[in-house]
């Protein structure tokens, strides 16, 4: 046995060292964005320490700490101290600057482990996870931004600005850096999120959605003059406009231009001559509103999703109990020629022997191909159109019905007109409909009545259609129950999901048609389908 070498000292050395650079590398790459976000956003400062209205850095800090782990706080204070250095010139000197420093890296820890501790996935992608994170962030800013101006004033650094407007200015900078910043950089962060900003950024949609929110901003700021504030409303339309079509992610990136868009406009007209603040806070209820508005798209479109799988899964499972019935004919023929095969063995005839195995044969490809056609739905939802006779589907109809009322005394009567055109469906589908009309008029009759029927009819609906219609001379529906009849999981039956009808529909509008069920003094079923020059 080949011995390996135990590692040397070295070696194990340079290993041991590898977690302190790649804590050196992520340091050295955080610090100069970090102060570069600190100098971009150094807009409309107050008091000698120059609070502001607007911190994106600070949601740099959080969303490190968040991906990375608590052990980057003491290099994110470092970073908090050299950005004061840098960028307002540490006014309150080195040992105040280290306290603010240490204050607002431990707020922001704090802030990130209660956001660690209570989120699932960091992707916000449920109602829940996004108002934790938002309430998270306004208290925890509210928090951090009340110790750092305390810090102030009790080193008399506040000067002539009031305890609570210094509170409120750090609070809503701080926390509108956080909520418009954090989550564009937990979505770069994330592989589901970056795939779908990807695709976004695709969309020609996109760019035409871009123009108009600059459009926007530059009406606010420049086009109708007075107060930005006073026009802010007009941001709305834009951002609806692009959360309904894009989700969370549009939304994420339409609260960022719109930020930037303030920022710039704030810049080119002079900080001193606009409401800062007061636009700060109007970006922070923009944004609120269109994270939220965002992330209810997605769980509509997440449970449109879902709710399409289950009727496929539900369809499935329809169609595998009328398969059911398909499969048992060409398994019984399979039985009686394997019997007869065996007598004519037993009688030493082996002449109708070719004869008997390839109907044997035949019948094992008609039981595979029905198999096929479930496994296909099943997976895919995917239909195969052929060409079918009127008469075939009564026919199958005659055959559904006689499974379908057994010994009840329901008189089951079929009629169509002549010389209609061939339809162009998915029979299995089709056969699986009607076995849902049928059961349901069965199902709706009184066993004990001595007059219960059924009736299937078949006439021309237009040039392009037939309708088949399924009545019975049962109470109908009640008109209570007609609202939500094609419902999924509406059901008048103790036992039943509430999908057969659901189902059915969707069915029908596959095959470009129609399910319909008229007001009538009885139940009553219209059943739209395609012909084949139509298709």
């Amino acid at each position: 046995m080949r011995r390996h070498a135990p590692p040397s000292r070295k070696s194990a050395y340079a290993f041991s060292l590898m977690p302190v650079l790649r804590y050196l590398r992520d340091a050295a790459v955080f610090a100069p964005c970090y102060i570069a976000l600190d100098w971009a956003s150094y807009i409309d400062p107050v008091g000698p320490f120059n609070i502001t209205p607007w911190n994106p850095q600070a949601a740099l800090a959080l969303a490190w700490m968040l991906l990375g782990g608590l052990q980057h706080v003491p290099a994110v204070m470092a970073t908090i101290f050299l950005a004061d250095l840098v960028v307002r010139g540490a006014p309150g000197g080195w040992a105040i600057t280290a306290l603010t420093a240490t204050v607002l890296g431990g707020g922001y820890a704090w802030i990130a482990w209660l956001l660690r501790s209570l989120l699932r996935d960091l992707g916000l992608r449920s109602l829940r996870e996004l108002t934790v994170f938002a309430g998270v962030v306004a208290g925890g800013t509210a928090i951090v931004g009340a110790a750092f101006v305390g810090l102030l004033r009790g080193a008399d650094l506040l000067g002539a600005t009031p305890i609570p407007a210094a509170v409120l200015r750090f609070w809503i900078g701080d926390a509108v850096g956080i909520l418009v910043t954090a989550p564009l950089l937990l979505a770069a962060a994330d592989a589901g999120r970056r795939a779908g900003l990807a695709a976004l950024a695709r969309r020609p949609e996109t760019l035409l959605q871009t123009a108009a929110l600059a459009f926007i901003v530059w009406l606010i700021f420049e086009g109708l003059g007075g107060d930005p504030a006073h026009h802010f409303y007009l941001l709305f339309v834009p951002l609806i406009w692009i959360a309904v079509r894009g989700g969370m992610n549009g939304a994420i990136v339409a609260t960022a231009l719109v930020q930037l868009g303030v920022v710039a406009g704030i810049h080119r007209s002079g900080a001193t001559a606009l409401p800062v603040l007061e636009l700060q806070a109007l970006v922070a209820a923009l944004t609120l509103t269109g994270l939220f508005l965002g992330l209810m798209v997605d769980e509509r479109e997440r449970a449109a999703a879902d709710l399409r799988e289950s009727l496929r899964l539900a369809a499935a499972g329809e169609m595998a109990g009328a398969i059911a019935h398909e499969v048992m004919q060409p398994l019984t023929a399979l039985g009686n020629y394997g019997r007869s095969a065996l007598l004519y063995l037993e009688r030493g005839e082996a002449a109708p022997l070719p004869g008997i195995v390839g109907k044997m044969l035949a019948e094992q490809e008609r039981a595979a191909e029905v198999v096929r056609r479930l496994r296909d739905f099943f997976r895919a939802g995917t239909t195969r159109l052929e060409p079918l006779t009127v008469e075939a589907l009564m026919a199958a109809a005659r055959r559904i019905g006689e499974q379908v009322i057994g010994e009840r005394r329901i008189a089951l009567a079929l009629r169509s007109e002549p010389g209609l055109p061939d339809l162009y469906v998915d029979r299995l589908q089709v056969e699986l409909v009607l076995r849902n009309l049928i059961a349901n008029a069965a199902e709706a009759l009184d066993p004990r009545a001595g007059d219960s029927r059924i009736e299937v009819a078949a006439a021309r609906n237009d040039a392009a259609s037939v309708r088949v219609v399924v009545a019975d001379n049962g109470p109908g529906v009640p008109q209570t129950a007609r609202g939500r009849l094609f419902e999924p999981f509406v059901s008048g039956k103790p036992t039943g999901m509430g999908l057969g009808l659901a189902v059915s529909r969707a069915i029908a509008e596959a095959h470009g048609g129609a399910l319909e069920a008229p007001s009538a003094g009885h139940g009553e079923f219209h059943l739209v389908l395609p012909c084949v020059h139509a298709s």
